[in-house]
C-alpha cells in the first residue's frame, strides 16, 4: 500500500458520559467554626478563601496562574461578597446591604481604601463589567458606576429604577436577567455596553409553568448561558405535586425577542442544578447521583416548541480518583454530595471539602451506548475534539464489513456534507465575500460542526485498513477496502469536493493487490479515477505488474495535455523510438537539437542498424 506510517492512536472504552477534569483547583475550605469563608466569581473564575482572625487572611486561586494570589487586610466583619476588577486592579468586596468597599494594591499590600454607601435601599449585588466599570444592583435600581481610584469614588454613568427581586449575570456576553418585584414571573432582560445599560426585553415565564409549581420563581431556578450560539434562559422547572420535572429553554432572538423553544423532559424527581458543557445542556440529579444529558438538535415537534428526551439514560459522572502520595491507596471522592454548587457553564465547587472542577465531556462514553452509528455521527460532528472518535466509530464499521456499507456511505455523506460547507466558507473569506454561514433558524449549529477533511480519513480509517491488508493480504479486507474508498470517492464527488490524488494511488494499489486489472481499467477509462501526473507516474510503477499499466499511464497524460515531455520520455524509455519521434513532430516537438541527440542515442543503444538509420534519415530530410 502506499500509505505513510501513522501514529497509532489508542482510545480506551468508558462507561461514562461526563467526567470531572484531572486538573482540580484546591483550596482552604469552609471550616467547622465558620472562621473560613469561600467565594466564588464566575466573570473571572476566581475562588476566595478567607480566614478570619485579628486579621483577614485571603487566598485566591484560579485556573489563570496571574490570576491567583494572598494578601491580608484589616478585620472589619464578615464577607458577603468579594470580587476582582477584569484587570485585577481593584478589588470589591460587601459586608452588609448599604455599602461596598473598594481597595487597590501595591506590592502584594492595600494601599488605598473608600467606601461606597447606599441610602434608602439595600444592595443585592455588583458586578464588574470592565477595568474601571461596576454595576450595582439594589432592590430599587440598577446602577453602572465608573470607579476613580485616585479620588475614592464612583461616577454614576447610566441608571433604570426598577424594583428587583434578585438577578442573574452572563458575564461573557454581559447580559443581565433581573427579576421584578412584585411580578414573579416577569424578567427584564438587560445588556451591559459601552457605558450603557441597555433595556433588551420584557417577557414573562409562561403561567401555565408557574402555577404547576410554585408562587415564587428563585435565582436558583434560573440558569443564563450559550448554547450553539444562542443566548439561551434555562428555567428548571420542578413540580411541587409530581415526580415531573423539566427545563424550559427560552432563545434570546437576536437580542429582541424572547421565544419559549425548547422543552427536556427530565422524567425524574429530586434536587437538580444545571451546566452547559460543549453545548450540550447537562441536569444533574443529587438524589439518584445521576446526571443527564440533552441535546437541543435532536428534537420532537409539538408546535412552535421542541420537546426532547435525554440522549442517552441517565449515569453518574466518572468517580474522581488521586493518588495522594506515590505508596498511599487512591483516594475516592463522593460525587453528588450535598455540598456540590455549580457554576456556569461546566464547573462544579465542593466549598467545604476546597475542591473545584471543570466537568468536561467523555465522549468514549457516547461511542459506546449509542447503538445507531448514523446517530453518533451526528452527534459526535457537534462535538469539540471529537475527530479521533470519529475515526474510531468508522473503524469499526469497516471491520464489521460489507453489511456496514450502506450505513457507511450515509456517514460519508454526513461528513462531507459538513466539509463541503467549511470549503465554501473558507473560499468567501478569500475571496472577501460575504459569508452565508448565519445560523438560520433551521439550522443553527451549522458553524459547530467538527470539520474531517480527506487528509483525515485518508490517513486516520482508509490507511489503517491498507496496514491490515499489507499484513495479511486477505480478499475480504482488500474488498472492504476497494469498496469504502469508492463510497467516499462517491460521496466526494455528490458534494463537487474533488478527490485529493492519495485517495486514488490507494485505490489503484487495492485493485492492484486483488488483480483487479479490468475494473482498473474501467475507473481509467471512464474518468472515474481523475487523470494527474502523480496516478500516472504510479501506474507506470505498476508495469511489471500489470502489463497495460504503462498505456494507461500514456493516455491519462495525453489526456492531461500538459504532460507532452513525459510521454516522449515514456516511449524513448521503451525504446519505441520511431513512435516518440512521430509524437513529437505531431506536437510539433523536433526542433531541439537535444532531442536529435537524445532519440539517435537511444536508436543507437537497441543495437538495430536499420533503426539507427531511419532516425539519422528522417533527422537529415526533415
Amino acid at each position: 500500500m502506499s500509505c505513510d506510517k501513522v501514529e497509532d492512536f489508542v482510545l480506551t472504552d468508558s462507561d461514562f458520559y461526563l467526567k470531572l477534569a484531572n486538573k482540580k483547583i484546591t483550596f482552604e475550605g469552609i471550616s467547622k467554626s465558620q472562621l473560613t469563608s469561600v467565594f466564588f466569581d464566575e466573570a473571572n473564575a476566581q475562588v476566595f478563601s478567607i480566614s478570619s482572625g485579628d486579621v483577614t487572611d485571603v487566598k485566591v486561586m484560579s485556573p489563570i496562574e496571574s490570576f491567583c494570589s494572598s494578601f491580608k487586610i484589616i478585620e472589619k466583619g464578615r464577607i458577603v461578597s468579594i470580587k476582582f476588577s477584569f484587570d485585577q486592579t481593584i478589588l470589591a468586596l460587601q459586608r452588609t446591604q448599604t455599602a461596598v468597599d473598594f481597595l487597590t494594591f501595591e506590592d502584594g499590600k492595600v494601599s488605598k481604601e473608600f467606601t461606597q454607601t447606599f441610602k434608602g435601599c439595600n444592595l443585592l449585588g455588583y458586578l464588574w463589567t470592565g477595568k474601571t466599570e461596576i454595576v450595582l444592583v439594589t432592590n430599587v435600581s440598577v446602577k453602572l458606576c465608573k470607579v476613580d481610584v485616585r479620588s475614592g469614588t464612583l461616577t454614576t454613568l447610566k441608571s433604570l429604577n426598577l424594583s428587583v427581586n434578585w438577578y442573574n449575570y452572563y458575564s461573557p456576553i454581559n447580559l443581565l436577567l433581573v427579576s421584578l418585584a412584585n411580578a414573579n414571573n416577569v424578567m427584564q432582560l438587560l445588556q451591559i455596553k459601552q457605558n450603557q445599560i441597555v433595556k433588551l426585553v420584557k417577557f414573562d415565564i409562561d403561567d401555565e409553568y408557574v402555577s404547576k409549581t410554585k408562587k415564587f420563581i428563585a435565582d436558583r431556578d434560573i440558569v443564563l448561558g450559550v448554547v450553539y450560539n444562542q443566548p439561551r434562559i434555562l428555567f428548571l422547572n420542578v413540580h411541587t405535586n409530581s415526580a415531573e420535572a423539566e427545563v424550559i429553554v427560552y432563545t434570546i432572538i437576536k437580542l429582541s425577542s424572547i421565544k419559549r423553544t425548547h422543552v427536556l423532559r427530565i422524567n425524574q424527581s429530586g434536587r437538580f442544578a444545571l451546566n452547559i458543557v460543549d453545548n450540550l445542556i447537562i441536569v444533574h440529579n443529587q438524589i439518584t447521583k445521576t446526571s443527564i444529558v440533552f441535546d437541543i438538535t435532536n428534537a420532537e415537534f409539538q408546535g412552535a416548541v421542541k420537546f426532547h428526551n435525554p440522549v442517552l439514560e441517565p449515569k453518574s459522572i466518572k468517580p474522581f480518583q488521586e493518588n495522594v502520595v506515590s505508596s498511599s491507596p487512591k483516594n475516592t471522592y463522593e460525587l453528588y454530595n450535598p455540598n456540590w454548587v455549580m457554576f456556569q457553564p461546566n464547573i462544579v465547587m465542593d466549598a467545604k471539602a476546597g475542591c473545584l472542577w471543570f466537568i468536561e465531556i467523555d465522549l468514549l462514553g457516547f461511542y459506546k451506548y449509542i447503538e445507531d452509528k448514523r446517530e453518533l455521527i451526528a452527534f459526535l460532528l457537534l462535538r469539540s475534539n471529537s475527530k479521533m472518535v470519529i475515526a474510531k466509530t468508522l473503524e469499526t464499521l469497516l471491520e464489521d464489513g460489507f453489511n456496514k456499507m450502506e450505513e457507511l456511505a450515509d456517514i460519508f455523506d454526513q461528513i462531507n456534507f459538513v466539509y463541503r460547507s467549511y470549503l465554501e466558507e473558507n473560499m468567501k473569506s478569500q475571496m472577501g465575500l460575504p459569508s452565508s454561514m448565519t445560523r438560520p433558524e433551521e439550522d443553527p449549529v451549522v458553524e459547530f460542526r467538527t470539520v474531517v477533511d480527506q487528509y483525515f480519513i485518508y490517513s486516520f480509517v482508509l490507511c489503517k485498513l491498507a496496514e491490515k491488508v499489507s499484513e495479511n493480504v486477505e480478499r475480504k479486507e482488500s474488498k472492504i477496502l476497494t469498496m469504502s474508498l469508492l463510497e467516499y470517492i462517491r460521496s466526494l464527488t455528490d458534494f463537487q469536493i474533488p478527490a485529493q490524488h492519495f485517495l486514488y494511488e490507494l485505490l489503484i494499489n487495492s485493485l492492484v493487490i486483488q488483480g483487479k486489472f479490468y475494473q482498473l481499467y474501467q475507473l481509467l477509462q471512464y474518468r472515474v479515477v481523475a487523470d494527474s501526473k502523480p496516478l500516472a507516474c504510479l501506474l507506470l510503477s505498476l508495469e511489471n505488474v500489470y502489463n497495460g499499466a504503462s498505456q494507461l499511464a500514456v493516455d491519462m497524460l495525453e489526456r492531461l495535455g500538459s504532460a507532452r515531455e513525459e510521454i516522449i520520455e515514456i516511449l524513448l524509455s521503451k525504446q519505441q523510438v520511431m513512435p516518440a519521434i512521430r509524437y513529437a513532430a505531431k506536437h510539433g516537438a523536433t526542433n531541439d537539437r537535444n532531442r536529435f541527440a537524445k532519440f539517435l542515442e537511444v536508436a543507437k543503444e537497441t543495437g538495430n542498424d536499420k533503426l539507427f538509420y531511419s532516425v539519422s534519415s528522417h533527422f537529415k530530410e526533415n
